[in-house]
């Protein structure tokens, strides 16, 4: 969980599924069961090409939780994964991280791939500079990203609190009550 491509996505590594009455996402098969996106677009988990990764296994969303955290010089993020789903969740990381993989040389066009908001403004937070720290652990993935830049650390304060907005919405508009699974 170490390259750019994980960086972009980690932010919607534990969209919990989300069952029921909602329409469905794209057309993406594990789509059709789950509320995947925001009215904004700021998630998209159908159709964004990093984050439909995490729908190949349709149970891997039901069984992780996601935070976002701000901190004084930026923000965290930190992710958990029921260890059954630990191959699935490596997978999905392993695709994302292809992706970004390819874009950084130009194998594929970075013009042409399409992501959700979330993917797209934190890709730019990262082509801004700031600095990301990962902690691979046994319960839980960490990853800190900072900067020493006073208005860098304001945007990521800013991507944080939307973050965080944006979760709360979706999970109000699936009848959930919290912002992030496992809560």
């Amino acid at each position: 969980m170490k390259t750019i491509a994980l960086i972009l996505s980690l932010a919607l590594l534990a969209l919990p599924a989300m069952a029921g009455d909602h329409p469905a996402s794209g057309d993406h098969p594990a789509a059709a069961d789950h509320a995947m996106d925001t009215a904004s677009g700021w998630f998209d988990l159908a159709n964004c090409q990093f984050c439909k990764n995490l729908l190949d296994d349709p149970g891997l969303l039901e069984h992780m939780t996601w935070e976002t955290h701000k901190i004084e010089h930026g923000m965290m993020y930190v992710s958990t994964c029921d260890p059954d789903y630990t191959e699935s969740y490596d997978k999905a990381n392993k695709a994302m991280e292809k992706l970004g993989n390819d874009m950084m040389p130009g194998k594929v066009n970075p013009m042409q791939v399409k992501m959700c908001g979330s993917c797209s403004a934190f890709g730019q937070l990262m082509m801004a500079g700031v600095k990301t720290e990962n902690i691979d652990g046994e319960a839980a993935d960490v990853m800190i990203i900072t900067s020493d830049d006073p208005a860098m650390v304001a945007k990521l304060h800013e991507y944080a609190d939307r973050n965080n907005k944006e979760m709360a919405e979706m999970m109000a508009s699936a009848g959930h009550g919290h912002d992030h699974p496992g809560h």
